[in-house]
């Protein structure tokens, strides 16, 4: 009875992390959108992409707590650190806008990286689920 609690429970958390990675995901490509929207639209609304990033900023690290709930490859844990340190790096090229702009540049490729890699923890969680499903 108590294997099949812990079952359920593995189960339900490893829901949750499919469910927390694809909007993580979705919330990467809303930002991106923002971003667009202020730059050929009205720069007006860049507002918009400066504060959606509070909705869903802590969403990997949320990820990474849950992770140590349940088995799952060390690769998907370093994976839900990397977004959260990928969103930090953004903040940071944010702050350096005036002092190295070259720098502050690197700001739309870690956007890149960011959608790549959120991508990627998608597809890894959700196979991590389908092998799960067949054992």
């Amino acid at each position: 009875m108590k294997t099949e609690t812990l079952s359920s429970t593995n189960r339900l958390v490893r829901g949750i992390l499919v469910v927390l990675s694809l909007l993580f995901f979705i919330c990467v490509v809303i930002q991106v959108f923002l971003a667009g929207i202020a730059t050929f639209v009205n720069y007006g609304n860049w507002e918009l992409h400066t504060t959606f990033i509070h909705y869903f900023e802590f969403t990997p690290i949320i990820m990474l707590f849950l992770s140590f709930f349940v088995s799952l490859p060390k690769e998907i844990r370093w994976d839900y650190a990397g977004l959260y340190l990928l969103i930090i790096m953004q903040y940071v090229t944010t702050q350096l806008t005036a002092s190295a702009p070259f720098v502050a540049a690197i700001h739309p490729v870690i956007a890149m990286v960011l959608f790549w890699r959120s991508l990627v923890t998608v597809k890894a969680t959700m196979e991590m689920i389908q092998k799960n499903k067949k054992q």
